[in-house]
């Protein structure tokens, strides 16, 4: 099969650099598809903290004297509870505010009772093996850590295309790897037959 030199070079460049620039993700999400698929017995036993306090700070009101989403808000929870508050589900009901907070490997819960002037937090942590498993998934991340799936997902597949192309000027090492890679497709889909039945 002729192959175009041209290609083939390219097709080395990319694969040399791309391997560079995956080797921490692919070890990352290797590693942590193995703990994600044994997380029942590999995830800590979830801690909880609670805080319980008797003072309600200084923030603004609206019309109706009860507090509302403001930077002010934003900036306590954040300083008192590492709540990022736009990533957080944000519930009034007068006389309570309940803030939801979900996070790679933890859930956090603030309720402000202004009625009695009292804030409850309750914040639990699922271990590190969680938070792991949640950056896997990209369960509860910013979109920044989403874009970074995705780029490496592409970038990926590219350095896979690029390791195709150099096999093919090479006959004997092509049918090689196609045999096994045959091999690997029956193996696969005869695992996921048995794992459906």
């Amino acid at each position: 099969m002729t192959i175009n030199r041209n290609l083939v070079n390219w097709s080395r460049t990319i694969h040399v650099y791309l391997s560079i620039a995956l080797l921490i993700v692919l070890v990352f999400f290797s590693i942590t598809g193995i703990t994600l698929n044994h997380a029942e017995t590999m995830t800590a036993e979830p801690e909880t903290e609670v805080i319980t306090l008797d003072t309600l700070p200084d923030l603004p009101l609206d019309d109706n004297g009860m507090i509302y989403n403001s930077p002010e808000l934003a900036e306590y929870v954040r300083d008192e509870f590492g709540i990022r508050l736009e990533f957080a589900e944000l519930t009034i009901e007068d006389p309570f505010v309940t803030i939801e907070y979900d996070g790679p490997g933890l859930q956090a819960l603030v309720e402000i009772d202004q009625g009695l002037g009292e804030i409850y937090a309750e914040t639990t942590h699922f271990g590190l093996i969680a938070v792991l498993n949640d950056l896997h998934k990209g369960r509860y991340t910013h979109i920044v850590w989403n874009a970074l799936i995705d780029i490496s997902a592409i970038i990926l597949v590219v350095f896979s295309l690029a390791g195709f192309v150099l096999l093919l000027p090479n006959k004997y090492r092509f049918r090689k790897v196609a045999k096994y890679s045959f091999f690997g497709i029956i193996l696969s889909v005869g695992a996921y037959i048995i794992a459906t039945l």
